[in-house]
């Protein structure tokens, strides 16, 4: 991280004053915040551990981690964290310290719970991880979802915040994108693959309408695949914390877990695994307060949610964005779709 970035951010009168708009430091001071490495690296961020020095003994923290988005990302991360968040006190969205935008530079920063010594990544990307850790990542998000959902006594959703239905809605560049990729592929697309989105293309203002209908609204992450969570280093002994808040939305819980499952894992992984984590998922749902959603429901609506997800790798090549990201995303999303009878939908 360029130094003069961590000059101006850990400069203790400045920092310390963004923190105590969040939380009460009991009269201390802070003395110093000194940069430190750390073993995890930012894909549009840089981050960076910060050791802290206060005046006297407090509750204030002493390690945290420093993340500074690259310029046009993370903005909203940065609301997400001061207002959403608090509102929810989900156990599985790390502490906030503080956080604002460097002016200099027009990039935006946190200052984040450090969970180094209490949490670990699930596995290397791309190796999934093992069943018992997708089952930890699945029920936490549960969890977080029971707190924001709309559909029964939870009511805890602000009314707030973009939509999935309205990023659904402005999919006029779609055709335009399939053209283009399906041109760009060429013979190394089966056609099997491109009758699945000539058969979804004109269905899918339908679809999102039904979307739309959806009673079993919440907030969701948009980006939870399972290399965006930090697993427990004792299971028996916390809750999976999930960061990278840049694409939270208003939606539905269905959208996280087909983005998870259908559009990161190649078909044997995401077969053997999918069942038994959407079944845990839906018991911890139902443990947490919520009421009238039936497993076959649920089903239903991971289903249409796997089926929409065909636009996803979609807008990831009509961004400019790596055909590592986009190609192997496309495969398994038409697999899934097969697997699970997705077009019937379209009926």
């Amino acid at each position: 991280m360029d130094s003069s970035i961590l000059e101006r951010l850990l400069a203790p009168p400045l920092l310390g004053e963004h923190m105590a708009r969040h939380q009460d430091p009991s009269g201390a001071s802070l003395l110093s915040a000194v940069p430190s490495a750390i073993g995890a690296s930012g894909y549009l961020s840089d981050l960076t551990g910060v050791t802290l020095a206060w005046s006297h003994p407090t509750g204030a923290p002493t390690r945290a981690v420093l993340k500074v988005s690259h310029l046009g990302f993370g903005q909203p991360e940065l609301p997400f964290y001061e207002t959403i968040a608090r509102h929810l006190n989900s156990p599985v969205i790390p502490r906030f310290y503080a956080g604002g935008v460097d002016e200099p530079t027009g990039r935006t920063w946190l200052l984040m719970e450090d969970l180094s010594e209490s949490h670990q990544q699930p596995s290397d990307e791309p190796l999934p991880p093992t069943f018992e850790r997708c089952t930890l990542i699945v029920e936490a998000l549960a969890r977080f979802h029971a707190i924001g959902w709309t559909g029964g006594d939870q009511g805890t959703v602000p009314g707030m915040g973009p939509t999935l239905w309205s990023r659904l809605q402005a999919s006029e560049w779609l055709p335009g994108a399939c053209e283009r990729l399906f041109a760009q592929a060429g013979d190394a697309l089966d056609e099997r693959t491109r009758d699945t989105y000539a058969q979804f293309l004109p269905g899918l203002p339908a679809l999102i309408e039904r979307a739309n209908q959806f009673q079993h609204k919440t907030l969701v992450h948009g980006d939870a695949h399972v290399w965006n969570w930090m697993v427990p280093r004792d299971s028996a002994a916390g809750v999976a914390k999930l960061i990278d808040w840049d694409g939270w939305h208003v939606g539905t819980g269905v959208w996280d877990l087909a983005y998870m499952m259908a559009l990161q894992w190649d078909r044997a992984v995401r077969q053997r695994f999918e069942m038994p984590l959407l079944d845990r998922y839906h018991a911890m749902l139902t443990a947490h307060g919520v009421a009238g959603y039936s497993r076959e429901a649920f089903q239903q609506d991971y289903r249409l949610a796997v089926l929409l997800h065909l636009r996803t790798p979609m807008a990831r090549f009509a961004r400019g964005m790596s055909a590592f990201v986009w190609w192997p995303q496309l495969t398994r999303v038409a697999h899934a779709v097969e697997d699970l009878g997705c077009l019937d939908l379209l009926e």
